[in-house]
């Protein structure tokens, strides 16, 4: 009880931090004119002993305002005593038709405590037998009788009359923004077509950023924001799967002096994707935290590199190997020049070869490296590789 009163009270810190924060950009603005965090804190799975503890650091030590749940991760009495929150939860599939779902947003606003303002999203259009953990006759078996009478067993497209019953608590004002979550084109295009209230937020897996332009031009053509799931264990841990688009990731977060979970993230944020990675320890909630993704600057060819390199390792189809860049070094100076190559992240300059008097000194090298001509202790000249991946470039002494 005690760490609920040091978290309750840190008001002031969380207002400090958010005025900290106000010249970095943190958050979308919405279809309907609300702003929404574009980068949250995942706490579906969590134990919900270590959520008090674990979201009070997230809150007021790395200035996170949203969280994500679901009515299946029961975590609504975890979050009652909050204050100050966003809170994104959902749906199940159980409760989809119009009577279950005022019966299961009740219970969750209920549960909540007006601890937060809420975006309720359907978690999915139906219960699927084709879907290994789905359920779908067992799950309707043991519903507590209450939920029974709310309403009949969900059919094919009880999610229409989910929707409605979100656009009515949207109407009066008791959630701040509704949407969907695991919808499929054909279910996002019938909704789009018939609701009367468009749909803020679209949740779903990363792996449609690249696989289903379909669904992102969709969104796009409502100006829903995607938020996604299943970044980290996506994209960042999977090195052993494309090894190549890896190593160009940390190669980018190195030169940013970042996490590679940091980049991934501001790189998804650049594109207008929010995100609600999982984290609990110190390390990972500090590279997840809003305002490190939000400094972390990007032109637009790192950005290109980095969605490429997500893409292989969402994929597991990785990058194809890196072509060198022949760089040709000659020299018309009568004494032999040695050359080197300069570390960027050390500093360190290691040497290459030598260079004589109409003699050259051909290597392979990467474009943006940095070469120093030495005659003895003398600097010579510098050389920065300009050549794209594949080409050639000569230097002249």
């Amino acid at each position: 009880m005690r760490a609920m009163h040091r978290f309750c009270s840190g008001a002031l810190l969380l207002a400090a931090a958010a005025h900290a924060a106000d010249e970095l950009q943190l958050d979308f603005k919405l279809n309907n004119g609300n702003l929404f965090p574009a980068v949250g804190l995942g706490i579906g799975n969590m134990q919900r002993d270590r959520i008090p503890n674990v979201l009070g650091t997230a809150m007021l030590q790395h200035g996170v305002q949203l969280v994500d749940t679901a009515m299946a991760s029961n975590t609504d009495a975890a979050l009652r005593d909050t204050r100050g929150l966003q809170v994104v939860t959902k749906v199940w599939y159980t409760h989809l038709g119009y009577g279950r779902t005022k019966l299961a947003v009740e219970d969750m606003l209920d549960g909540l405590n007006g601890c937060c303002a809420v975006t309720m999203l359907i978690h999915w259009p139906r219960c699927r037998d084709d879907i290994s953990w789905m359920h779908c006759a067992e799950e309707e078996r043991a519903l507590p009788q209450r939920v029974k009478d709310a309403g009949p067993a969900p059919a094919e497209d009880a999610w229409k009359g989910s929707w409605r019953a979100l656009e009515e608590f949207y109407a009066a004002g008791r959630l701040k923004n509704i949407g969907v979550s695991n919808f499929e084109l054909d279910d996002l295009n019938e909704l789009l077509s018939s609701c009367k209230v468009v749909p803020q937020i679209y949740q779903g897996n990363a792996w449609q950023l690249w696989f289903r332009p379909e669904v992102l031009q969709r969104l796009g053509e409502e100006r829903v924001v995607y938020q996604a799931y299943n970044v980290v264990n996506g994209i960042v841990t999977r090195e052993s799967a494309a090894p190549r688009a890896y190593r160009v990731l940390a190669d980018v977060a190195r030169a940013k002096n970042a996490d590679v979970g940091t980049v991934v993230l501001a790189a998804l944020k650049r594109r207008g994707v929010a995100t609600i990675p999982r984290a609990s320890s110190p390390n990972h909630l500090a590279a997840n935290a809003p305002q490190a993704v939000a400094s972390i600057a990007l032109d637009d060819g790192e950005a290109d590199t980095i969605d490429a390199a997500m893409k292989a390792l969402m994929s597991g189809r990785d990058l194809p190997p890196e072509q060198p860049v022949v760089a040709t070094f000659t020299s018309s100076l009568d004494a032999a020049v040695r050359l080197f190559w300069r570390n960027p992240d050390t500093g360190e300059e290691v040497l290459n070869g030598e260079v004589s008097g109409g003699d050259g000194l051909r290597i392979h090298t990467h474009p943006g490296h940095t070469f120093r001509a030495y005659r003895g202790d003398e600097l010579v000249r510098s050389f920065t590789v300009t050549a794209e991946r594949g080409g050639e470039e000569a230097f002249e002494l």
